[in-house]
């Protein structure tokens, strides 16, 4: 097996000790996967680590992936209560990550008025309540956040807004200038 050799000033040997502490595996394997990991977002013109959440009612789990963003697009119900938004990412492996987020809207009278609801309420007993019971009355439609994976951009169509569609379209079509 072929040897490297490292020389790490004495201020920094705790940091090796940590990450070796906190991989759990040898130090070599810990060292690998790390210069893996700053390989892959250095040669990724953009590209950064995404944390996305996913999940349903306020329990989410948390997703990460190494991506850049294309583009993002908002869209309302016809009575404009509930709005799906779709933030659509390319991966390092040259896949399409878009997350999904459905939420209701109120509208600002409603919320206005049961944020002095809430105020009242506050006063009236002397604590705060915050917005729990409150929300819980109404909320019959939860939030929810999806991340579906397609491996290229023509299996989008269909799944996404067709204006984002064709938004990506151009992105990709477009000519990068260095200069």
């Amino acid at each position: 097996m072929p040897n490297k050799t490292i020389y790490v000033p004495d201020v920094d040997l705790p940091v090796f000790d940590q990450a070796q502490n906190v991989s759990g595996k040898n130090l070599s394997a810990t060292i690998v996967q790390a210069l893996r990991y700053f390989v892959k977002i250095e040669e990724g013109k953009g590209f950064v680590q995404v944390e996305v959440s996913e999940g349903e009612n306020g329990f989410y789990t948390r997703k990460r992936f190494i991506g850049r963003e294309l583009a993002s697009s908002c869209v309302s119900d016809q009575n404009a209560l509930i709005t799906t938004n779709y933030v659509v990412y390319e991966t390092v492996h040259g896949r399409y990550a878009v997350l999904i987020t459905t939420e209701k809207k109120l509208p600002l009278e409603q919320s206005i008025e049961r944020e002095l609801e809430r105020r009242i309420m506050e006063r009236l007993t002397g604590r705060n309540k915050g917005n729990l019971q409150l929300l819980a009355e109404e909320e019959d439609v939860p939030t929810t956040k999806r991340l579906e994976i397609y491996d290229s951009i023509d299996r989008l169509s269909g799944h996404i807004p067709g204006d984002l569609f064709r938004a990506l379209h151009e992105v990709r079509d477009s000519e990068f200038l260095d200069i």
